[in-house]
């Protein structure tokens, strides 16, 4: 492969670009608007602690890959590119926390555990030294049931959309934002060429990493991709000090501490199509469970309150492959809640194959033709 065309300049794009163009590839990112500014800049950047063995599903292994590559990645960005992406190692505590439908990487304690990820079970004592400013309500009862994984990490999205942008601008990655694609120009079994709003873009190989909007651009080449939004809405509080150190995890909704005072609340679940607003009710909801968790949260500053939908496959296992009948069209997509998570594991494996190399996850649990079953509920 000489060169290649990725239409989607997200989380998962951009660590292809990055990739790719690290082995010499030739790569042009096109995007329909600017880069990074839909699902990967709007996620909270929860880096699980994650470990796989040879034998684990696939996603599994993607999983582990994702959690080391993080950490390599983040000192390789800063060391190229002179931006800290805000990785850092900071734990994440579980309350009573349950596989979430259509989930594979909710973080249920029966399932860390059957994978060897180190765990901290918390009793009252230790969950308030843990986190001194955590409310009374929460250590209440003698059903608490709390647990901690000390190698869970955490990333600033937007700090890093922009480190990944610069090093793949280093790497002779060509960027071209605010360009729609119309349709494609198709050869036998090839895509020969995108047609868009700026004219025609052609190369070698061509890779759809659009997020949600991935379904219709498949649709322009004759592929169904059984694939949804989901909305998620967050609140961004300010405090003038630190006063939680881990991420807090409460069924589907989580606190995410800042070093410099600021806490991203959220999220939610919401199957209601490609409507992007926040909503009063949302937003009361995400409130209440954090002043819950930590009362000093209820007279925090509301810096800002966003939404962003997730590409949720019905499975909820991402599509990473070829797209059928096609010998140079490829597609990521359908990471659901964890696109820039497992971002850096999707770019390494799909640029193996694209390459003509054996990947070293076998990708055929993410293939595109997969049998489905229809997990994701409506939760509007």
């Amino acid at each position: 492969m000489k060169d290649c065309l990725i239409i989607g300049a997200g989380a998962v794009g951009l660590s292809l670009a990055y990739e790719l163009a690290g082995h010499g590839i030739c790569v042009t990112v096109i995007d329909r608007s600017a880069c990074g500014t839909e699902a990967s800049w709007a996620g909270a950047g929860i880096i699980p602690a994650a470990k796989s063995r040879a034998g684990d599903s696939a996603y599994t292994q993607l999983s582990g890959l994702s959690c080391q590559l993080h950490a390599q990645w983040a000192k390789d960005l800063q060391s190229d590119t002179g931006i800290d992406t805000g990785y850092r190692q900071c734990g994440e505590i579980f309350f009573g926390h349950q596989q979430i439908s259509g989930d594979p990487l909710s973080r249920d304690l029966q399932t860390l555990e059957s994978l060897g990820v180190e765990i901290d079970h918390l009793d009252q004592q230790v969950l308030k030294k843990l986190e001194p400013a955590i409310s009374d309500e929460c250590l209440a009862g003698a059903d608490l049931s709390a647990y901690r994984t000390p190698a869970s990490a955490q990333i600033r999205n937007p700090w890093l959309l922009r480190a990944i942008r610069e090093a793949c601008l280093q790497r002779g990655v060509k960027i071209v934002e605010q360009v729609e694609v119309l349709g494609f120009d198709l050869e036998q079994d090839r895509i020969v060429a995108a047609e868009t709003t700026s004219g025609s873009f052609s190369a070698e190989q061509v890779c759809l990493t659009s997020g949600a909007w991935t379904k219709a651009l498949a649709g322009k080449v004759g592929i169904s991709l059984p694939m949804k939004p989901i909305r998620g809405q967050i609140v961004l509080l300010r405090l003038n000090e630190q006063i939680q150190q881990n991420i807090i995890h409460h069924g589907p909704h989580y606190l995410v501490p800042r070093p410099d005072g600021y806490v991203l609340a959220g999220t939610t679940l919401e199957d209601v199509g490609f409507e992007k607003q926040t909503t009063v009710k949302a937003v009361r909801e995400i409130l209440h469970f954090a002043s819950s968790m930590f009362p000093q949260l209820a007279t925090a500053q509301v810096e800002r309150c966003w939404a962003g939908l997730r590409p949720a496959s019905l499975d909820g296992h991402p599509f990473i492959g070829l797209l059928p009948g096609f010998s140079n069209g490829w597609v990521a997509t359908g990471h659901f809640r964890w696109g820039l998570y497992l971002s850096p594991a999707t770019a390494v494996v799909l640029s193996q194959l694209m390459r003509g190399l054996t990947p070293q996850i076998d990708l055929t649990e993410f293939r595109v033709d997969r049998h489905v079953l229809p997990l994701l509920q409506n939760t509007s």
